[in-house]
């Protein structure tokens, strides 16, 4: 029966727990920067229909129902009205023909949205990086409260024999004070570890959409290293990398826009076709009830001659806009050099760390049981042994924490190169326990 209700216990946790994977699932459901990114997706597939019907005929149909009355008195007083109904029709045509600059829009908003297909599919790749950055913080924090707790423990166990010592006289006052202090600031570290976990609950809450009900914690692996040469990551992240192709995106957006003010300054053509219909009643015309019909055919050409420099201060200004689009793609491409070299740099050094860190975990393991077996024989004291204890859960929480910025610097190499994926985020996963 125990097993029974043991076993009930841990898939109850297990199902209201939040694993990598789940937290990746809600942020692509609820994170409001992924669903602006969409959003403006839908917005410039919007835009490209909207100047795409430029180049289609334009026609405006309008109708006009009017009843008028006439009061006439005669020079005897007498009230003789009139009435008379007035029905009009009107249809118009107006077919461009020559817009130059409609094309260059056109291309635009084809190049605009082609921006916003990229930072859709960045978007999602940082979705990826964020969720195991938020979800590594989470493991780290709430480790960093077990490992307070743990210590609190030691301190409060060293207050207590040291209050014992005191009434003896075998410790000074001030030996005494100096035991509390660690004690008392113990206590504060529980709390304040405990308020930055809470804190980090809620910036996963914000990216997310979602309070988190438990998470997993990580379990110490050997991973497969990788060798990288910074000058092959930078060349794959020139060609691949979003930020990249979202600065010449901004270049191609600014030409087309360059091309569309300048192109303003040529003529329109434009086909005019009206046709017009008119209905009056008895009493509206001096000719009795009159039916007419129009219809005009015209083409417009429509010179710019001056409009106050407006437009060519535009144009000055798409000009100015390509000029500073492209010193921005040169910027990023800058920036993107020193961002792989930078976490390259970090990565190696993760995985030098990652390796010491093991190995001064096996180590203090090694300690903690023989201070286990010297407690049990009476070799050892209770203080000594949540000294061994704390050592031994400070190694494996450094070796943790190591092995999290190891994983992550790899990811963020691989995001960098934009060469992230799903399958990144399962593996992963794998390493996460209960």
């Amino acid at each position: 029966m125990k097993k029974v209700l043991f076993l009930s216990l841990l898939i109850s946790v297990n199902v209201w727990g939040t694993d990598l994977m789940d937290l990746h699932s809600r942020a692509l459901q609820h994170n409001i920067d992924l669903i602006h990114d969409r959003l403006n997706l839908n917005i410039a597939d919007e835009d490209l229909i909207q100047k795409r019907s430029t180049v289609f005929p334009e026609i405006n149909f309008t109708a006009t129902a009017s009843e008028t009355t006439i009061e006439r008195y005669d020079s005897t007083g007498a009230y003789n009205p009139s009435d008379y109904d007035r029905d009009t029709y009107n249809l118009t045509i107006k077919q461009p023909i020559f817009h130059l600059y409609v094309f260059d829009e056109i291309r635009k908003s084809k190049e605009t949205r082609r921006r916003n297909e990229i930072t859709n599919v960045n978007s999602e790749s940082l979705i990826i990086l964020e969720s195991v950055r938020h979800y590594f913080n989470l493991i780290k924090h709430k480790n960093l409260v077990e490992l307070n707790k743990i210590k609190q423990q030691y301190f409060n166990t060293k207050y207590k024999s040291s209050l014992r010592l005191l009434e003896t006289g075998n410790i000074s006052i001030q030996e005494h004070d100096k035991i509390k202090n660690n004690f008392d600031e113990s206590i504060v570290n529980v709390q304040f570890s405990k308020n930055e976990l809470a804190a980090i609950k809620n910036q996963v809450y914000i990216f997310s959409g979602k309070e988190l009900n438990d998470i997993n914690d990580i379990k110490i692996v050997d991973l497969k290293h990788e060798k990288f040469n910074a000058d092959d990551l930078i060349n794959i992240a020139n060609r691949n990398n979003n930020s990249l192709k979202l600065s010449m995106q901004n270049i191609k957006i600014s030409r087309s826009d360059m091309s569309s003010q300048k192109s303003r300054h040529y003529p329109t053509l434009d086909i005019l076709a009206e046709y017009g219909y008119s209905d009056i009643t008895q009493g509206g015309s001096q000719f009795g009830p009159t039916t007419r019909e129009d219809s005009t055919i015209s083409l417009v050409l429509k010179f710019p001659i001056y409009s106050g420099g407006y437009q060519s201060s535009k144009t000055k200004e798409a000009k100015l806009n390509y000029e500073k689009a492209r010193y921005d793609y040169q910027n990023t491409k800058r920036v993107l050099k020193a961002e792989i070299m930078d976490t390259l740099n970090k990565y190696n050094i993760s995985k030098d760390h990652f390796e010491i860190s093991k190995q001064i975990q096996k180590t203090q393991y090694k300690k903690y049981s023989n201070a286990q077996l010297g407690n049990e024989k009476g070799i050892y004291s209770d203080t000594d042994l949540l000294n061994a204890k704390i050592d031994y859960y400070e190694s494996k929480f450094n070796t943790k924490n190591t092995m999290m910025d190891y994983i992550y610097n790899k990811l963020m190499l691989d995001y960098l190169s934009n060469n992230i994926n799903i399958s990144s985020l399962r593996k992963i996963n794998t390493y996460l326990v209960w």
